[in-house]
């Protein structure tokens, strides 16, 4: 009688299931298809019929597609998956179809097709709808490209990553030497300049970090020249991208796939200007990609390569780099670290010496050191960061700087990302009043803090989010509308190779400022989600969720800028688009399992 009750018991639960499934199955494919719906015109009662029945279909057909497709395929078709990742797996595309449908650039249907629906109820259907038959979509495809992509048979190296680097990374530099020389002495903006005034005079101010200026004052004890520091930006960063695509060949990709990545990451002119612009953001983002090289390891070796001391030091050694080149790469360092250790907490060994070793750089060099060669604190970027804040809340009435931001307003027909730009330092400052009173101030933020959100929330945001923005801009685009900027010490453009110069900085011009071509060449929203995807194919294809840390560092920093409203420069966010192009091959790296079988093979050959 037991039996036959825990025989009921089961039949029913499958019974349940299988109706949860068909419920969400029937949900499903309703919201996927309401998009469809949306774009039929609906003015009088034929239309309505027609539109009710060309929704029936759609939804019939989609009903049959997502059971199929997605259920079957994806959700079903593979036993090792739990239904716990099944729902996890579902869930999250759809949320990731949600989110990009307000983040790339869609036409909502007109009014008048939907007249009886008010406009911001027509907007969110709208955009939920196409979010979910969006997440559908990348669940099947992420599904099909993780089953699909698995080379086998590959050769794996004996020799190390050092040794096998070499071959790429000579020619990689050879090549943005050659830029160097159309852009020689290389380019330098009027940030370069204050931090090459420092390095004449000796004195020190941490606005530009003045662990990055020191490394400037020390490579000019070499030779005194801007040449020299262009030409050690391109050491590290072809050294470290030829230590990527060692990597790549240790996986067992195939050798056509890395070279192909390779010869594109070369001679893009993304990277050869970018390589050869004295700023920070350069040897920020070289670091910020050895430390995903170095999670990459981790993670791909299940964590068993962190367990030797050398491995502890060199993460300790690129996560204080991380964090000394630049002021915001303390958030991107130590968030990094403490979800390594949130995500292997059995190693917690290793991690506690590379802790030791990142903190001991980091507050040796900011402490004795900076105390010692009397490094100055700086008060602009205090004022910089709280400048949105301030003026929001001193801003006097009728000012120019509070009438510029009172005329911020969403439906504004000649809205611009540039109207910040027309206010100067110095005017931000005479129109602020500090005088005023707790209760003012209080009325102050409360009355013009969502205009400067708003105008942030637009122009600086959809740098990090937003895949293509009509009204947005990329600034920074290295430094080649410019080249070099006035200055006192005799630094003057000298191109070699004029005619190249001229060539590659039109290209860079025309690509960064229109719109519709900014968007997968500069603009980091497009890089970000391509590198979230990959991350996405990796854990389906692994099993493990331990493969999205590969997207933690830039993931951390986009999330960074997006908090303190940082300015849409495409510098600020090189790092995103080294990470995202340089890790492409990665879609066609084989299951971890299958790489491990290989190696055990190897050792194991007479």
């Amino acid at each position: 009688m037991v039996e036959n009750q825990n025989k009921d018991q089961g039949q029913s639960d499958i019974l349940f299931r299988d109706i949860a499934s068909w419920f969400l199955l029937f949900i499903l494919s309703i919201s996927s298809c309401l998009w469809i719906f949306l774009w039929l015109l609906k003015n009088s009662v034929i239309q309505w019929i027609f539109a009710g029945l060309v929704f029936v279909l759609a939804t019939i057909l989609a009903l049959w597609m997502i059971q199929k497709l997605i259920f079957r395929y994806t959700l079903i078709s593979i036993p090792p998956y739990s239904v716990y990742w099944k729902i996890g797996l579902l869930g999250g595309f759809l949320f990731t179809g949600v989110w990009l449908s307000f983040n790339i650039p869609l036409i909502s249907p007109p009014l008048d097709l939907n007249p009886f629906i008010p406009t911001l109820v027509l907007k969110l259907a709208y955009r939920v709808s196409t979010g979910i038959a969006l997440g559908l979509v990348l669940l099947f495809v992420s599904t099909w490209l993780a089953r699909l992509f698995q080379p086998r048979g590959q050769t794996i190296p004996k020799s190390s990553l050092i040794v096998s680097s070499i071959k790429y990374a000579i020619p990689i530099a050879m090549v943005w030497g050659i830029y160097l020389l159309a852009f020689f002495p290389g380019m330098m903006s009027a940030d370069s300049m204050v931090q090459w005034e420092q390095v004449l005079t000796g004195i020190f101010v941490d606005h530009h970090p003045a662990f990055h200026t020191f490394l400037i004052w020390l490579l000019t004890r070499i030779y005194l020249s801007p040449s020299v520091i262009a030409i050690a930006q391109i050491i590290a960063l072809a050294f470290v991208a030829g230590l990527w695509f060692a990597f790549f060949e240790s996986l067992g990709i195939r050798r056509w796939v890395i070279w192909l990545v390779a010869l594109v990451f070369t001679v893009v002119p993304v990277n050869g200007t970018m390589v050869n612009t004295l700023w920070k953001d350069i040897p920020f983002s070289t670091a910020v990609l050895g430390l995903t090289l170095i999670i990459s390891r981790v993670v791909f070796t299940k964590g068993t390569w962190i367990a030797s001391i050398s491995a502890q030091i060199i993460l300790g050694i690129t996560a204080a780099l991380v964090m000394l080149l630049r002021h915001d790469g303390l958030l991107l360092g130590v968030g990094t670290l403490l979800f390594l250790i949130l995500a292997y907490p059995n190693k917690w060994k290793p991690w506690l010496v590379s802790c030791l070793v990142c903190a001991f750089l980091y507050f040796g060099i900011r402490g004795p050191i900076y105390n010692w060669v009397g490094v100055e604190k700086s008060s602009t970027l205090k004022e910089a960061s709280l400048s949105l804040y301030s003026i929001a809340a001193y801003a006097k009435q009728g000012s120019e700087t509070e009438l510029l931001v009172s005329s911020i307003e969403l439906t504004s027909p000649n809205w611009s990302c540039n109207i910040w730009t027309k206010l100067n330092t110095g005017t931000r400052k005479a129109d602020l009043n500090r005088s005023i009173s707790p209760a003012q101030i209080m009325g102050n933020l409360f009355d013009r803090i969502p205009n400067i959100l708003l105008y942030y929330g637009r122009c600086a945001r959809s740098m990090e989010w937003v895949v293509w923005d009509p009204n947005g801009e990329v600034r920074n685009a290295s430094h080649v509308e410019v080249l070099v900027d006035p200055n006192p010490y005799g630094i003057r453009a000298d191109s070699k190779i004029p005619a190249m110069q001229e060539w590659i900085s039109n290209w860079v011009i025309k690509t960064s400022h229109d719109t519709s071509l900014n968007w997968f060449i500069w603009r980091p929203a497009f890089f970000l989600y391509l590198n979230l995807f990959l991350s996405a194919v990796l854990i389906i294809r692994n099993r493990e969720l331990r493969f999205g840390l590969l997207s933690l560092p830039i993931l951390i920093q986009s999330i960074t800028f997006t908090i303190i409203l940082a300015e849409p420069n495409f510098r600020y966010h090189y790092a995103v688009y080294l990470v995202s192009v340089i890790s492409i091959p990665l879609f066609f790296s084989p299951a971890i399992i299958e790489t491990v079988d290989i190696q055990r093979a190897q050792i194991n050959k007479p």
